[in-house]
C-alpha cells in the first residue's frame, strides 16, 4: 500500500497518519479527503491554464492584427 500511497502523492507523514488509522473506514475517509484537495489542487491550476491560453490567445491575435472584443 506504501507504494500506491507516494503515487498518490502522499508524503511520508501521510503514510504516517494513514498507517495510524484504526480501520478501513477511516481509512477509507482519509483517502478521500486527500482525494479531494487534489482535486481542489488540480482546478486551482486549470484556472492559471485558462489564464495563460487566454493570454496567448490575445498576443496572437494582436500579432496578427484583429481587435478583441
Amino acid at each position: 500500500m506504501h507504494e500506491e500511497l507516494l503515487d498518490a502523492g502522499c508524503s511520508p507523514a501521510c503514510q504516517a497518519e494513514y498507517d495510524a488509522l484504526p480501520d478501513d473506514a477511516a481509512r477509507l475517509c482519509y483517502l478521500k479527503r486527500h482525494r479531494r484537495r487534489l482535486v481542489d489542487e488540480l482546478h486551482r491550476q486549470q484556472e492559471k491554464l485558462s489564464c495563460l491560453d487566454y493570454m496567448i490567445f490575445e498576443l496572437e491575435q494582436r500579432g496578427k492584427g484583429r481587435d478583441i472584443v
